[in-house]
């Protein structure tokens, strides 16, 4: 049975905001811990569900 729980709030990002941080998932000097944040961001603006956005 599913959990039934507060609704997953929509995130949309601007084409700036996206270009940013897919710069920085590129960017050889950014710190791995905040490339895997914009990851993180950018899966979830693509829609990806938590559990989905978890397994990765």
């Amino acid at each position: 049975m599913a959990r039934m729980g507060r609704p997953k709030a929509e995130l949309t990002l601007s084409d700036e905001e996206r270009a940013a941080l897919e710069g920085w998932v590129r960017g050889r000097s950014t710190p791995q811990a905040w490339a895997l944040r914009c990851r993180i961001i950018l899966a979830c603006a693509e829609g990806a569900s938590n559990k989905d956005v978890a397994a990765q």
